[in-house]
């Protein structure tokens, strides 16, 4: 009895060739691919690229000219600034100006003085006068700002001395606010009679007479002058007064009260002589009031 054929014997040897006959050689051998696992595809964060992008030339050209723009709008403010300032100091002077044009109510004017000054510390400091060639009966006319309307004032000489050199004796200069300069008549003899005049351009109310009698140079030109013990002041209303003088190089004041009047003539009646015969006056002012 034949015992079965047991496929357990081929199945265990691993070793087994399998032969194939012709036929399967000419047959190509099968192409195996590999499996591909199939995943879900991974996110992967992309890197921040950041662009910096060239300024263009109209871009380069505003901001360069940021600092020039700067300086001119500086330079604009300051221009501003000190056109301010300007007008501010020119309204100021205006306002001065105006103040001292009004007319004054707080007393008396002086004319061919300075009105910020007292009548007895100023008589040598404010007078302005044009000069003409003159003769013994010249004129001059002299305007004058007391601090009120202004104030002419023509001024007449009896005689006038002859100039020495470059100094001359005109009736101009006892109104021009100088004590170095003087009117000086010129008649022989110390001027008995002689008489200095001035006429304003309208009435006023006098008050005083400012007076420096002689030549106030120098006081030794002071002494070697006459000087004047006594004149005769004289008004437009008809009255007169007879003043006398001590003989001291000082400032004298008249004093007439209250006079309307359009002139004040000044006549020399007496003398303290020097060695000079001649008698000047130096200075003349007026306090007055409208």
């Amino acid at each position: 009895m034949l015992a079965p054929v047991s496929d357990t014997s081929s199945s265990q040897n691993s070793d087994a060739t399998l032969i194939y006959g012709s036929l399967d050689s000419e047959r190509p051998s099968p192409v195996v691919e590999p499996a591909v696992p199939n995943l879900a595809p991974a996110f992967r964060a992309q890197p921040t690229v950041r662009y910096y992008a060239r300024p263009s030339a109209e871009t380069a050209r505003v901001s360069g000219s940021q600092p020039t723009s700067r300086l001119l709008v500086g330079g604009v403010l300051a221009i501003a600034l000190l056109l301010l300032v300007g007008i501010g100091i020119g309204a100021v002077l205006l306002f001065r100006q105006s103040r001292q044009d009004q007319p004054s109510t707080s007393g008396p004017n002086v004319a061919n003085v300075n009105p910020a000054e007292s009548p007895s510390t100023a008589l040598d400091r404010q007078g302005t006068s044009t000069t003409k060639p003159l003769s013994n009966s010249a004129t001059i006319e002299s305007e004058q700002n007391p601090g009120s309307l202004p104030l002419k004032i023509k001024a007449t000489a009896s005689s006038v001395r002859y100039a020495v050199q470059s100094n001359t004796y005109d009736p101009s200069n006892a109104i021009d606010g100088k004590k170095g300069t003087a009117w000086i008549e010129g008649v022989d003899g110390p001027g008995r009679g002689e008489w200095i005049r001035f006429d304003f351009d309208r009435e006023i109310n006098l008050h005083r007479v400012l007076i420096l009698p002689g030549y106030f140079k120098s006081p030794a030109i002071w002494a070697i002058n006459n000087r004047i013990s006594g004149a005769t002041v004289s008004f437009s209303d008809g009255t007169s007064r007879l003043f006398k003088f001590p003989d001291r190089m000082e400032r004298h004041t008249l004093d007439v009260v209250s006079i309307r009047t359009r002139w004040v003539r000044i006549e020399l009646e007496d003398f303290y002589l020097g060695k000079d015969p001649d008698t000047p006056i130096s200075e003349v002012a007026f306090e007055w009031e409208p």
